[in-house]
């Protein structure tokens, strides 16, 4: 029998980057992170230009948040602050509920924890991370778009079901579920 250690919780540094902060080494280093984490889910990145490198417009103006362990990055998040519906990341999917939503607004998207650190709260951080810079930027709610599989985890953070399951505009393949938490 082999000992499997779990890595320690407090064994690691979580930094949020402002939009326009990150550097390009660490924009290098995110796109690999993401890249890596999707294919192990058995997932392609077919909209970017390799697949081993998942970085995207919106990470340009995001809030960007890198949990690291000895120079590694172990999870990640990205919030977007929306003031027009029609820069949402992703728009499609929200376009039945322009008249809806109020802005401004949060957008969520892009969280991702390394396997070797699940179910040891790191993502539930990242949530309550990016729930308090979203209340301290006065957003009037949260939205986002997840994969059928998440939707229960965010029900558990408050977040309603606003559409059906739909095909995703990046992951056609995948059906996505558009919540919302309202702040």
């Amino acid at each position: 029998m082999t000992a499997f250690t779990q890595p320690q919780l407090t064994a690691y540094s979580l930094q949020c980057y402002s939009p326009g902060t990150l550097s390009d080494a660490d924009k290098l280093r995110l796109g690999q992170f993401r890249s890596t984490i999707w294919r192990e889910q058995g997932q392609t990145v077919r909209h970017c230009a390799t697949s081993d490198f998942w970085l995207e417009h919106a990470d340009d103006d995001a809030y960007i948040w890198l949990a690291e362990h000895q120079g590694n990055i172990i999870a990640t998040a990205r919030m977007n602050l929306c003031t027009d519906l029609a820069h949402l990341p992703e728009q499609q999917l929200y376009q039945p509920l322009s008249n809806q939503l109020t802005t401004p607004l949060a957008t969520w998207g892009r969280l991702a924890v390394a396997t070797q650190w699940r179910s040891q709260g790191l993502a539930t951080q990242l949530i309550n991370a990016r729930m308090l810079l979203a209340k301290e930027l006065d957003c009037r709610c949260i939205v986002l778009d997840c994969p059928v599989s998440r939707v229960a985890a965010m029900q558990a953070h408050h977040f309603k079901v606003l559409l059906p399951p739909q095909p995703g505009i990046l992951f056609p393949d995948m059906q996505f579920v558009v919540m919302c938490r309202k702040l």
